[in-house]
């Protein structure tokens, strides 16, 4: 728990923080001589408990508990009192007051109280909550009995019925890792700032998003400043930063309206996609974009799947350029834009299955199609899908890395003479071993045997030319070391289940 200790005697008060600090594991935040400074402390710093003497200079410990309580603030207090004084405190009773602990104070009666209050809260926070957490509720529509979670937090929260309340919501996941952390510095910040006002923030890590909810009475000048510092502190700080987190608001008026409020800002968020806002991002620039009808760019999506079956990668990095500079240059609907690059993901996946199932593994196993399903703004839309590019790159490169030199020199050789009439003796001759010793060496590090690597290896090769080229079915038999048409014929039907001819029309 977090602890504020009030207490005019510099004794009693030292000695309870220092009991409270070494012997348990909560938080001493504050220490204040008199009630006046107490209620600014707990003001400000939103403690779990404050502990206060009864007798004090100024305002004293009733004064101020009774202060906390007519403005609703969520905190609990534990009085401490002098055998006379214990009727008088007791009246505190009408205030909420959790304990009363009579002077001199013993180590084991303060841990017990401390252990009694803690749960409490945890009661608490099981049946009534957080203010947090209902704020949660509201804005994921976790909690569906709307009036009942509204009545909770302004019970719990103060809020008026009649006020004036604005919501912030920040997608975060675009910026940079830091940024999370700075962004909750900067509210806590704030809510030293604007003590006037009642803050809550909360983050959804699920969604990668902010909320933070202001609030003040009718007229409140301080909220309209509120947005003004959020703007300084989380927008205008990392306006030139090219990963930046995108924010929006709302202003409303009672707190039923937090949940539609909630959905409102969601849904402008997703306009990050198209938009690329130096400042808020507001309702009037959504309104503003025209999308323009969608055309499938078909020549750019075949001329990457013929990079592919070429293994040609610098013209599949040209194709991907393409596209992307096509997609972003074509002011089309949110959703045909998401539903463009995961067409795009399904042929260059589909392409890779056909060709060379090992390199398609290796790119389903990089569950790169959830970053494009998620992506929030063209930024993170954009390196998603260069990542898919990347991914097959990356499988190239890791298919072509063994370790075992000698396979190397043979795959090199089977490389530049599979046209021919390759065998495993005239390989192993070449590298100047016995076929034995290379069957061995093939089976252990590639795990499989030199015939049908030999046979899958001139297959690729075919299944490539049968998408990327217009040759007929016997030149592309010679051109992977089939003399005899018919019996590529055969052996491609036996492994791919359908004919080259077939294989070509296929999509």
């Amino acid at each position: 728990m977090r602890i504020v200790i009030v207490e005019d005697e510099v004794r009693i008060r030292e000695g309870i923080a220092k009991m409270i600090e070494s012997q348990t594991e909560h938080v001493v935040q504050g220490k204040a001589v008199n009630g006046e400074e107490g209620l600014e402390m707990v003001l400000r710093f939103k403690p779990d408990l404050v502990i206060t003497d009864v007798r004090m200079p100024k305002i004293d410990g009733l004064e101020m508990v009774k202060e906390l309580y007519e403005r609703k603030v969520p905190c609990h207090a534990v009085i401490l009192s002098g055998y006379s004084e214990f009727e008088y405190a007791r009246k505190a009773i009408r205030y909420g007051v959790d304990e009363y602990l009579l002077k001199p104070l013993d180590i084991d009666d303060i841990k017990k109280t401390l252990e009694q209050v803690e749960q409490k809260i945890r009661r608490e926070e099981m049946t009534n909550g957080t203010p947090g957490l209902h704020l949660r509720n509201l804005i994921t529509g976790a909690e569906k009995d709307l009036e009942k979670n509204c009545g909770i937090l302004k019970d719990i929260c103060g809020f008026p019925a009649d006020g004036e309340y604005e919501l912030f919501a920040g997608y975060i996941g675009s910026a940079e890792s830091l940024y999370r952390e700075e962004a909750e510095q900067a509210v806590k910040e704030l809510k030293e700032k604007y003590r006037e006002l009642k803050l809550y923030y909360i983050y959804i890590e699920n969604m990668q998003k902010g909320y933070l909810l202001g609030c003040g009475e009718k007229g409140e000048e301080k909220l309209a400043a509120l947005e003004k510092s959020v703007y300084n502190r989380l927008i205008l700080k990392y306006k030139d930063k090219p990963e930046k987190a995108i924010w929006t608001r709302k202003r409303f008026c009672c707190p039923e309206e937090i949940q539609d409020a909630a959905r409102e800002l969601d849904g402008l968020l997703t306009y990050a996609l198209v938009l690329h806002p130096d400042g808020w991002l507001d309702a009037g620039q959504a309104e503003q974009y025209r999308p323009q009808p969608f055309a499938a760019p078909t020549p750019i999506y075949h001329q990457i799947r013929n990079a592919i079956c070429r293994e040609d990668m610098q013209k599949l990095n040209q194709g991907a350029e393409d596209f992307l500079e096509y997609m972003s240059k074509g002011h089309f609907e949110i959703g045909e834009i998401r539903k463009a690059f995961i067409k795009s993901y399904y042929l260059i996946g589909d392409t890779l299955q056909d060709i060379e199932p090992v390199r398609y593994q290796h790119l389903r196993e990089k569950n790169l199609l959830r970053n494009l399903e998620s992506a929030v703004t063209w930024h993170e839309l954009e390196s998603a899908y260069r990542d898919v590019i990347q991914a097959i790159e990356g499988a190239r490169t890791k298919r072509e890395d063994i370790s075992n030199y000698v396979i190397k020199r043979a795959l090199n050789y089977i490389r530049e003479h599979y046209q021919e009439g390759l065998t495993q003796e005239e390989v192993a001759s070449v590298l100047e071993i016995t076929p034995e010793y290379l069957s061995t060496l093939f089976n252990r590090e590639m795990g499989i045997n030199f015939s049908a690597f030999l046979k899958q290896f001139r297959l690729s090769h075919a299944k490539r030319m049968l998408k990327g080229t217009d040759q007929k079915v016997y030149e592309i038999a010679n051109a992977v070391g089939y003399s005899d048409p018919k019996y590529f014929q055969r052996v491609f039907k036996e492994e791919i289940g359908v004919s080259p001819g077939e294989y070509r029309q296929m999509k």
